[in-house]
């Protein structure tokens, strides 16, 4: 029996002069809100180095932003 959910996934790059560092991905359950998942991986590794200050305050603005929308969700 074929079972479907729906879920959010947001996506965010850290760039640095036009080239990505690093990316990141949230994806939440609509179903179930509370229930979330954040990845970050480097897009380059060299760029991402010389640029980890940059990096470390986009994530962090990433997760800020995914967790005001899972909280939105929530409230639904």
């Amino acid at each position: 029996m074929l079972e479907v959910r729906k879920q959010i996934t947001i996506l965010g790059e850290s760039k640095v002069a036009g080239k990505t560092a690093e990316k990141y991905s949230a994806t939440i359950d609509d179903a179930d809100p509370k229930t979330m998942s954040i990845s970050r991986w480097k897009a380059d590794e060299d760029l991402y180095k010389e640029n980890r200050e940059q990096c470390r305050k986009d994530y962090a603005e990433f997760e800020d932003t995914a967790y005001l929308l899972q909280e939105e969700m929530k409230k639904q």
